[in-house]
């Protein structure tokens, strides 16, 4: 009986050590670089999308033409969105010739609009958002 306890003190010890010497090894030498601010004028890259992905995040990236008034609106609604959702949203907004389109990403999925409109956006990020603000809920009353 004794024999086994010990087998099995020895197990766990070794696991942790064994868990603690990999993890060291494993680092990768270059830390993740996350804005601080929620609305950003430039595309994210892989490493720190996939990052904010698995904390819970929801990305949602909005390219639009230069002179698109309609665009500008959308624009609006969307950083008013992002401030007003608990930080829980990363907007990016970028200037780009061609059809407006709305990607957004989250835990939940991912959708892409192409000359989205403001009220389904708004409906397609609550959809997506892995924490529904009280916003979300209100407008669906």
């Amino acid at each position: 009986m004794k024999t086994i306890a010990l087998v099995f003190i020895l197990l766990m010890f070794g696991s942790t050590f064994t868990y603690a010497l990999l993890n060291s090894l494993r680092g990768s030498g270059k830390e993740i670089q996350i804005p601080q601010d929620r609305i950003l004028n430039y595309e994210l890259n892989e490493e720190q999308r996939r990052y904010l992905l698995t904390r819970g995040f929801t990305l949602i990236e909005y390219s639009y033409p230069t002179g698109c008034l309609e665009c500008i609106n959308v624009k609006n609604n969307l950083e008013r969105i992002t401030q007003i959702s608990d930080g829980q949203i990363f907007l990016q907004e970028l200037i780009k010739e061609g059809t407006p389109k709305l990607t957004i990403t989250s835990w939940n999925g991912g959708k892409t609009l192409n000359d989205p409109k403001s009220k389904e956006a708004e409906t397609l990020i609550c959809d997506l958002l892995i924490e529904k603000p009280l916003w979300c809920v209100s407008s669906k009353i």
